[in-house]
């Protein structure tokens, strides 16, 4: 007996814009309601979307922002890609 499609071509349409822009997973599932990280990669794989890298860390520290910089932090979807990017950049022109 064949399974029954789950998921509908409205959500796995919505699945493919939210990640492309860059929306976080859990967000993703939040809005589109597919129930499980394992299905929204499988719609990505299906439809040869590549994956985001992901941030190799080997320190976790606390910082103190200041409230410009928390709203500036706030629009990004990986804060940790985000600082380490920036933090690159500034080193790499300051000299």
């Amino acid at each position: 007996m064949a399974r029954r499609r789950s998921i509908t071509l409205d959500q796995e349409s919505r699945v493919l814009s939210l990640y492309k822009d860059g929306i976080a997973i859990k967000e993703i599932i939040r809005e589109t309601g597919v129930r499980s990280e394992q299905t929204i990669y499988r719609i990505l794989d299906s439809n040869g979307v590549p994956r985001r890298p992901k941030v190799r860390g080997v320190k976790r520290i606390l910082v103190m922002i200041e409230e410009d910089v928390a709203a500036i932090l706030d629009k990004e979807q990986s804060v940790s890609l985000y600082v380490n990017e920036a933090i690159r950049f500034y080193h790499s022109n300051r000299h």
